[in-house]
């Protein structure tokens, strides 16, 4: 095991049941704060090399904080999490899943900040759109409000930016 996995978990271990708690004291809802501490420790397994060590549970809280304002702005996007037996171990099991639950998610950040950077520079238009819906999961209309274009304007990028990713990154896109 490498040296950022056995960092990460580490934190994971010490810190997971801080994160669950803090979002437990605002939410009341158990199965929310699972999710969002697995969101959380994803995003930490993602820039764990920039983050000082003396500010890992800093970084941590702010996260897990703006983590559970955006979910409660946007209540339309709650995902339940339902935990296999297994996961509910206490200790290394638990944070092994995480581990490798993560890395898939930095391999599939990696393609998706592929994908963007090459829609950005076919056009920067089409960027904007897929950013907006695809990334920060906005409704086509809010999409629309924001880039101050008519919902059919949008549509019409959408569907040209999704042609050319499909295109492009075809087979890659669809085995991930």
């Amino acid at each position: 095991m490498n040296n950022k996995n056995t960092m990460f978990e580490m934190y994971f271990r010490r810190y997971k049941n801080l994160v669950i708690r803090a979002v437990m004291k605002k939410s009341q809802d158990y199965q929310l704060a699972q999710e969002i501490c697995q969101q959380v420790f994803c995003s930490f397994y993602f820039h764990i090399d920039e983050v000082d060590e003396d500010l890992v549970k800093v970084w941590l809280m702010k996260t897990t904080r703006n983590a559970l304002v955006d979910y409660l702005r946007k209540p339309s996007t709650r995902n339940e999490v339902v935990l296999a037996d297994d996961l509910r171990e206490s200790g290394n099991t638990l944070a092994h899943t995480a581990v490798e639950y993560c890395e898939d998610k930095v391999i599939n950040q990696d393609l998706t900040g592929r994908i963007l950077r090459e829609v950005k520079e076919a056009n920067a238009s089409w960027y904007e759109v897929l950013l907006l819906i695809c990334v920060y999961g906005m409704s086509r209309e809010e999409a629309a409000k924001r880039l101050q274009i008519s919902d059919q304007v949008l549509r019409a990028r959408l569907y040209r930016a999704r042609k050319f990713v499909r295109e492009k990154f075809g087979d890659e896109y669809w085995n991930n």
